[in-house]
């Protein structure tokens, strides 16, 4: 979920096995900007290590640059 549909609906991810391993994604067609996104994974939300985060408590999100 994220700043790029006003935090509504969110993406559904599509999982890909590797061995025990499971690495989900998502396709979004999206407009150069900065964009604030969150994951919601059963039921709780959680920061991706991946992407740099902005803000701080219950405020802090994921940063995705497009370009």
């Amino acid at each position: 979920m994220g700043t790029f549909d006003g935090w509504s609906q969110g993406e559904h991810l599509s999982p890909e096995y590797t061995g025990s391993f499971a690495t989900f994604s998502t396709t979004l067609m999206l407009r150069p900007g900065r964009y604030e996104i969150k994951f919601l994974v059963d039921g709780e939300w959680k920061l991706s290590p991946e992407f740099p985060t902005v803000g701080e408590g219950l405020m802090k999100n994921n940063l995705l640059i497009v370009e």
